[in-house]
């Protein structure tokens, strides 16, 4: 990770987060929801019951200053453990505020970029006569249409409307398009899918997408059993070292670091003693570290440490939901307020947690 070494004043590093969960399944569903939940897994619960983080961004950010964009879009889908799974839905919040598949990203850096199916038309319907039906559709509609929502449910003529925005727009469809980003800007991103995906999440971001989820896993591949170092040194770690690397340094250039934050992180560490299964290292949620960067967050900070065996948290344990409630507080949601449902019922949007303080800026 020398690449991301060098750019350590721009983030800073958690050494001390924890959780209880000793599976992808429930380590991703921390993470991608704020709550435990035991039963998730492809054994057990496939989809979330509560919203994702990224969905509950979605409806308290409403992304209403990016027309015809959605408003949570995940890279390159919703789906984790090779699609075995989904804990980045919406829930009871309603389809409005699911994640947009982005689809696939190119694996090389001159690689082109197909637009996702949710943007782009039939090849035997035009924009033109799109236009007429949505025109036909508004002469044959007698009712007030609004976007407005009740009770957590979008009516009929808003998704609609959504729909006919993210169809018939060009700002959806050029926010998508990295093939308008210069050769040079793609190489420094990386000739990976890693880095692709990563340079697509800062154009939706700059375009005024609430909130993109990238998955740099491919089926668990991080899942480092066997071959622990020969993997991390050859295949997993220098396409993200260049992608992260690159991001910090072109959100910071362009002004737009303490605007954006970033976190990138997994649903658990390793074990601090080698396997002997062929140089692996198992799971192991007692203690790992994540980066966190701008967003109105401090820059250059390390917080927290493991102890001495490097097998528990030592000074200052962070747990997961500390960091999902310093998320919500740096994008300006209350980590302790309620939503209301469709059945006027009041819900926590985060298990009782306060953000991480010490990273905020006074």
């Amino acid at each position: 990770m020398q690449w991301v070494a060098a750019q350590a004043h721009r983030f800073n590093v958690i050494r001390s987060v924890h959780s209880a969960a000793r599976n992808h399944s429930p380590g991703l569903h921390w993470i991608l929801t704020g709550w435990d939940n035991p039963r998730a897994g492809v054994n057990g619960e496939r989809v979330n019951k509560i919203p994702s983080v990224g969905s509950i961004v979605a409806h308290e950010l409403q992304n209403n200053d990016a027309p015809g964009l959605p408003r949570f879009i995940a890279v390159p889908n919703r789906s984790q453990l090779g699609g075995r799974t989904n804990f980045s839905g919406a829930s009871w919040l309603g389809t409005p505020y699911e994640a947009f598949d982005s689809g696939a990203v190119p694996a090389k850096a001159n690689g082109p970029f197909t637009l996702p199916v949710g943007i782009t038309l039939p090849k035997d319907i035009g924009l033109e006569r799109l236009e007429n039906r949505k025109s036909l559709l508004d002469s044959l509609d007698h009712l007030k249409r609004s976007r407005e929502q009740t009770a957590g449910v979008q009516t009929v003529a808003g998704y609609q409307d959504d729909a006919f925005d993210l169809l018939l727009g060009q700002r959806g469809r050029q926010a998508f398009d990295i093939n308008r980003e210069s050769p040079e800007i793609r190489q420094q991103y990386g000739n990976s899918a890693m880095g692709q995906g990563t340079l697509l999440a800062r154009r939706l971001v700059e375009a005024g997408v609430s909130y993109v989820l990238v998955n740099y896993s491919k089926n668990n591949s991080w899942d480092t059993h066997r071959d622990n170092f020969g993997r991390l040194k050859k295949t997993l770690l220098p396409p993200m070292d260049q992608a992260v690397s690159a991001l910090l340094t072109d959100l910071d250039e362009r002004g737009r670091l303490d605007d954006t934050l970033v976190v990138l992180m997994g649903e658990m560490g390793r074990t601090p003693i080698i396997n002997k299964r062929q140089s692996g290292r198992d799971h192991w949620p007692d203690v790992y570290s994540i980066l966190m960067a701008g967003g109105g967050l401090t820059r250059g900070q390390l917080l927290g440490s493991s102890d001495k065996g490097g097998g528990k948290s030592g000074t200052r344990p962070v747990h997961v939901h500390e960091v999902i409630a310093t998320i919500y507080h740096q994008l300006g949601i209350d980590p302790h307020a309620m939503l209301i449902d469709a059945q006027n019922r009041p819900n926590k949007i985060l298990t009782d947690a306060d953000p991480v303080f010490e990273l905020i800026r006074a």
